[in-house]
Protein backbone atom coordinates (compact mmCIF):
# COMPACT_ATOMS: atom_id res chain seq x y z
CA UNK A 1 0.00 0.00 0.00
CA UNK A 2 1.15 3.45 -1.15
CA UNK A 3 -0.27 6.71 0.48
CA UNK A 4 0.16 9.99 -0.68
CA UNK A 5 -1.59 13.39 1.16
CA UNK A 6 -0.94 17.16 1.56
CA UNK A 7 2.53 17.04 3.13
CA UNK A 8 3.42 15.25 -0.52
CA UNK A 9 5.33 17.55 -2.84
CA UNK A 10 3.25 18.47 -6.26
CA UNK A 11 0.17 16.81 -4.60
CA UNK A 12 -2.77 19.22 -6.05
CA UNK A 13 -5.77 17.41 -5.44
CA UNK A 14 -6.82 19.62 -2.11
CA UNK A 15 -6.64 22.41 -4.37
CA UNK A 16 -10.66 23.63 -5.65
CA UNK A 17 -11.97 24.10 -8.77
CA UNK A 18 -8.69 23.77 -11.38
CA UNK A 19 -9.16 25.61 -14.15
CA UNK A 20 -8.63 22.93 -16.34
CA UNK A 21 -11.93 21.12 -14.95
CA UNK A 22 -9.48 18.31 -13.18
CA UNK A 23 -6.34 17.37 -11.24
CA UNK A 24 -3.91 14.49 -11.70
CA UNK A 25 -1.09 13.31 -9.44
CA UNK A 26 1.66 11.13 -10.76
CA UNK A 27 3.95 8.80 -8.60
CA UNK A 28 6.48 6.53 -9.99
CA UNK A 29 6.08 3.18 -8.48
CA UNK A 30 9.06 0.84 -8.67
CA UNK A 31 9.38 -2.95 -8.34
CA UNK A 32 11.22 -4.66 -5.74
CA UNK A 33 13.07 -6.48 -8.68
CA UNK A 34 12.50 -6.18 -12.17
CA UNK A 35 10.14 -8.74 -14.15
CA UNK A 36 11.50 -10.66 -17.15
CA UNK A 37 8.49 -9.20 -19.04
CA UNK A 38 6.20 -6.61 -18.42
CA UNK A 39 3.96 -7.32 -15.42
CA UNK A 40 0.29 -6.85 -14.96
CA UNK A 41 -0.81 -4.19 -12.32
CA UNK A 42 -3.76 -4.03 -10.49
CA UNK A 43 -4.59 -0.75 -8.80
CA UNK A 44 -7.69 -0.31 -6.17
CA UNK A 45 -8.34 3.07 -3.63
CA UNK A 46 -7.79 1.44 -0.29
CA UNK A 47 -9.12 4.51 1.62
CA UNK A 48 -9.14 8.38 0.94
CA UNK A 49 -10.24 11.29 2.95
CA UNK A 50 -12.03 14.06 1.29
CA UNK A 51 -13.72 17.56 3.03
CA UNK A 52 -16.51 16.95 3.97
CA UNK A 53 -18.62 19.42 1.73
CA UNK A 54 -17.44 18.04 -1.09
CA UNK A 55 -18.85 14.81 -3.48
CA UNK A 56 -16.18 11.88 -3.33
CA UNK A 57 -14.19 12.33 -6.86
CA UNK A 58 -11.65 9.94 -7.18
CA UNK A 59 -10.24 7.45 -9.91
CA UNK A 60 -6.88 5.64 -9.16
CA UNK A 61 -5.05 3.83 -12.24
CA UNK A 62 -1.79 2.07 -13.51
CA UNK A 63 -0.30 3.54 -16.24
CA UNK A 64 3.12 3.64 -18.45
CA UNK A 65 3.88 -0.12 -16.90
CA UNK A 66 7.07 -1.85 -17.65
CA UNK A 67 9.08 -4.88 -16.00
CA UNK A 68 10.64 -2.10 -13.79
CA UNK A 69 7.31 -0.17 -12.42
CA UNK A 70 4.75 2.02 -13.22
CA UNK A 71 3.32 5.34 -12.86
CA UNK A 72 0.29 5.44 -10.39
CA UNK A 73 -2.52 8.25 -12.09
CA UNK A 74 -4.65 9.69 -9.01
CA UNK A 75 -7.63 11.80 -10.05
CA UNK A 76 -9.94 14.37 -9.19
CA UNK A 77 -11.89 16.69 -10.96
CA UNK A 78 -14.95 19.54 -10.20
CA UNK A 79 -14.80 20.86 -6.80
CA UNK A 80 -13.51 18.04 -4.78
CA UNK A 81 -10.29 18.40 -2.15
CA UNK A 82 -8.94 15.38 -1.71
CA UNK A 83 -6.68 15.56 1.33
CA UNK A 84 -5.46 11.92 1.40
CA UNK A 85 -5.67 8.88 -0.63
CA UNK A 86 -4.32 5.11 0.15
CA UNK A 87 -3.65 2.79 -2.58
CA UNK A 88 -3.41 -0.86 -2.74
CA UNK A 89 -1.61 -2.52 -5.74
CA UNK A 90 -0.13 -5.67 -7.55
CA UNK A 91 2.33 -6.68 -10.16
CA UNK A 92 1.40 -10.18 -11.52
CA UNK A 93 3.95 -11.80 -14.01
CA UNK A 94 6.86 -14.00 -13.71
CA UNK A 95 10.17 -12.88 -12.10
Amino acid sequence: MVEFDQSTPDWTLAQENAPEGSRTYVSNILFDAPFSNVPIVHVGLSGFDIDQRDSARISVHAAAITSTGFDLRIQTWRNTRVYKVEVSWIALGQA
